[in-house]
């Protein structure tokens, strides 16, 4: 098999684990490969390729770090249709499926195919400005518009399936995917969604109006966002993931819609949905 591994270069402990997982999958005769950078920093030069081709002919992907490391390379892994296992080596790890401890005994599993993929939504975000189009953006967890850098209230007008929903006055707005209801969603007041379940959720950010609620709409219906600004002209920001800042002006259009190709993550069973929000979100279950 061959594997491509990914790690924060910021984290020397991740580092480290990626030292350990290379060793192993070597002596078992597997191949590996990664990012240049990546491969200088753990001294595995021979395993270095060109970051733009890190995916190619790549039977899993294993992300070592934590949830920002996790949500990049699955933007990266999911068009090429590659499964991701996610080791937490980062703080959180609500979206990484095992912990470093864990490595020694999930790695033969994963040989062995005792292991299930699982299928998570993603998003696609379209940006325009008039006919013209910016961009198509994919984000996991999360496609975010918000006020700039002088934080001013904006105004957003929001379209669902081409029917007019209403303007609202805001710092912004989160769509998010049911696998990103944990996020930034949860933060600002919205519901948390099984990740299985195909919807979009809609969540206002400090709302003017107290009527704009948190609002759940299924997958299938495009979510339009007419991007108004406020009168000072104030340049507004979209994200994705959190990773991605883009700059919208007044006038812009924003367009969000189930991606083609949804994210394959490596499931081995040892916790469910339910144990991993009593145990991340500290609800105090044992």
């Amino acid at each position: 098999m061959r594997f491509v591994i990914f790690a924060s270069l910021q984290r020397p402990h991740a580092l480290e684990i990626v030292r350990r997982t290379v060793a192993w999958l070597h002596e078992r005769g597997q191949s590996v490969q990664m990012a240049a950078p990546l491969a200088g920093a753990v001294s595995c030069a021979e395993c270095g390729i060109p970051e733009e081709a890190v995916m190619e002919d790549a039977d899993f992907a294993i992300s070592i770090g934590g949830d920002g490391t996790m949500l990049g390379v699955v933007r990266t892994a999911a068009p090429a249709g590659v499964p991701v296992l996610g080791v937490n080596a980062g703080a959180l790890g609500f979206l990484t499926e095992i912990t470093p401890e864990e490595l020694p005994i999930s790695l033969p599993r994963l040989l062995d195919g005792e292991y299930a993929l699982e299928s998570r939504m993603m998003l696609e975000a379209s940006l325009y400005r008039g006919t013209e189009s910016l961009g198509v953006m994919c984000a996991l967890n999360d496609v975010v518009i918000r006020q700039g850098a002088k934080g001013r209230l904006i105004k957003l007008h929001l379209l669902i399936a081409g029917h007019e929903l209403g303007s609202m006055g805001a710092d912004g707005v989160i769509i998010s995917t049911p696998t990103g209801s944990t996020a930034y969603g949860l933060a600002a007041g919205g519901p948390i969604v099984h990740p299985i379940v195909s919807v979009m959720v809609l969540v206002p950010i400090c709302a003017h109006s107290l009527s704009f609620r948190p609002m759940v709409a299924p997958a299938t219906d495009p979510v339009e966002i007419l991007c108004a600004g406020n009168q000072h002209g104030d340049e507004m920001m979209l994200t994705t993931d959190g990773q991605e800042p883009i700059t919208v002006l007044s006038g812009d259009r924003v367009v969000v819609r189930p991606a083609p190709d949804p994210a394959r993550l490596v499931k081995f069973g040892l916790s469910s949905f339910y144990d991993r929000l009593r145990e991340k979100l500290q609800w105090g279950g044992k």
